[in-house]
């Protein structure tokens, strides 16, 4: 209904207009209204939540959960990826499409990492996921009796208390990739049926130009440890947050590369020959960039086993490819191609950032410890920290924002106690500048451990400046071996036991950083026992609802 006034100027506006003039006015209005009843149902249409979980004991659910999400990456599917010990289990209630690979360990166990979400699941009696549709992918060993018996309770479980299942559960053996990539099939087709896939920016390569890499651990003062600061430029705006990381797909060294053509070039030679100079070519840059050529799968070995003249091939030692090629040549009847279709790509390895996007700008920064350890007789490096290792300024390196949603500051005026002995001093390095910077009123206490004081304290510098200018409330650093009885960041914990067990039971934040065993296996035994004998109280009732709310927090490796 139209007022007095608004209804005269309609009247007077038809009465002036040609017939012409009208229809292009009706065409205006329906035009209007269909677009913004258009624009309603976008804003009222949400984005589903697809979530892929995993726990683990020895590394292959992690292993093989990592595949599927860049699988899913590569389909277009927005989907996260999280592992149970640092899933908020609050959040439950509000997936749309859960899927989960667990392990089963012991006398069908959950694997540690997912047992405070078996338990939350089994001992919740309100706990109500009618919301939820959910797969479970088990892995487990035939020979054990209770093969695959944790990821069988989970999904009968979530059965139970009201999600529904939309794919069957997978149960696998030791030799899992088929079935696994069977049961990707299934959600795949799963979401294109229902036509539920919601595409999410598509993460390209960054491309950047490293402008700094330098070793922090002072070697002239005898520090067996070799960690570089590694500063990349990128030209565009860079879109991360505190607690993401990158990833970085490493190259392989030139000269093992050349060792395997070589190889080949000799020993097949025809076949070699046979090759145009492109496929030559292109042969090579795969070796170089692409393909896993070192510290090879127990997957790929069984593979290779059947393309090989000799057998028992021992899954218990390390391989090169060129070392396997040598000592287990491949029967004449196989070719290279076969060779290359069984071949692994090189996976990413994930860093965490130690810049703030706030600080820093289009310049991301990385900590990086290049691994050292023993490899049939002779000092080997971990191939990407190596790769990263080498990198001089100037040279161009190609990464991958991986975001951790989980990881994450709170508010401004939340305290926050950070414990990051070693390379775990990286994410906490991007929440000191962020905080500094966003001038965040919480307080924030810091434990940092390693070696040695002279030659192992990471961004010394920085912490005591942090400290003089009170961004760091407290900073507490544990160096091991600076004398005769080791004492590491857990043992400062006990030492500030009172004041600690009050900062979480006030609505403080824990986040803990590093390495996974023994690290954070001891520093968390710690923390229990302070809740245990200073506050009197069940300390895995505690930390679980410190979970729940968000405020107990790990990024181990």
């Amino acid at each position: 209904m139209l007022s007095e006034s608004n209804n005269k100027t309609f009247f007077k506006l038809m009465q002036e207009s040609s017939p012409e003039e009208m229809i292009w006015m009706c065409g205006y209005i329906s035009g209007l209204l269909f677009s913004k009843k258009k624009d309603s149902k976008e804003i009222k249409k949400e984005e589903k939540k697809i979530t892929l979980v995993y726990g683990t004991e020895t590394g292959n659910a992690k292993n093989l959960a990592f595949d599927i999400y860049e699988k899913a990456k590569k389909e277009k599917i927005k989907i996260q990826l999280i592992s149970l010990d640092q899933y908020c289990l609050k959040n439950l209630e509000k997936e749309d499409y859960f899927f989960i690979v667990m392990s089963t360990h012991g006398e069908g166990e959950p694997p540690f990492s997912a047992k405070s979400f078996f338990d939350f699941i089994h001992h919740n009696k309100n706990l109500f996921l009618n919301n939820m549709k959910y797969s479970v992918l088990a892995l487990g060993d035939k020979s054990y009796t209770y093969f695959c018996k944790a990821g069988e309770d989970v999904d009968k479980r979530l059965h139970d208390i009201g999600a529904t299942r939309i794919i069957p559960l997978y149960k696998c053996d030791v030799d899992y990739e088929n079935q696994a990539y069977k049961w990707f099939s299934e959600i795949l087709n799963f979401f294109k049926k229902k036509n539920e896939i919601y595409t999410k920016k598509k993460n390209h390569k960054i491309c950047g130009k490293i402008l700094k890499n330098i070793i922090l651990n002072n070697q002239g003062k005898g520090s067996n440890k070799e960690i570089h600061h590694i500063e990349i430029f990128v030209s565009n705006k860079i879109e991360y947050s505190p607690g993401d990381s990158i990833g970085v797909f490493p190259e392989n060294p030139s000269k093992e590369r050349d060792r395997v053509i070589e190889y080949v070039k000799k020993n097949r030679k025809k076949e070699f020959e046979k090759y145009e100079y492109e496929e030559k070519n292109k042969i090579s840059y795969l070796l170089k960039k692409k393909f896993n050529i070192l510290f090879l799968s127990e997957n790929f070995l069984k593979k290779y086993s059947f393309l090989s003249e000799k057998k028992n091939i021992s899954l218990n030692k390390k391989w090169k490819l060129i070392d396997l090629l040598i000592k287990f040549p491949m029967k004449n009847e196989y070719s290279l191609k076969d060779l290359i279709k069984i071949i692994e790509p090189i996976k990413p390895r994930l860093y965490s950032i130690s810049s703030s996007p706030t600080a820093h700008g289009n310049v991301i920064h990385i900590t990086v410890s290049r691994h050292r350890f023993q490899l049939n007789g002779e000092t080997v490096y971990g191939h990407c920290s190596d790769f990263l290792s080498k990198l001089k300024i100037g040279d161009e390196l190609s990464f991958f924002i991986y975001k951790n949603k989980i990881f994450k500051l709170p508010s401004l005026d939340k305290n926050i106690i950070l414990i990051g002995p070693g390379t775990g001093i990286a994410p906490f390095r991007s929440f000191l500048y962020e905080r500094e910077v966003t001038k965040a009123t919480g307080k924030n206490w810091l434990f940092f451990g390693d070696q040695h004081f002279d030659t192992d304290f990471l961004y010394k510098t920085e912490i005591l400046n942090w400290k003089k200018k009170g961004i760091l409330y407290r900073v507490i650093w544990s160096f091991s071996r600076d004398q005769k009885e080791k004492i590491y960041v857990q043992d400062k914990i006990w030492r500030n036991k009172i004041e600690f067990f009050s900062w979480i039971k006030n609505g403080a934040y824990v986040y803990i950083c590093g390495n996974k065993i023994p690290m954070s296996v001891d520093v968390e035994k710690m923390i229990f026992r302070v809740i245990e004998e200073v506050g009197k109280c069940k300390s895995k009732l505690f930390i679980r609802k410190m979970k729940k709310e968000g405020r107990y927090l790990k990024d181990v490796y």
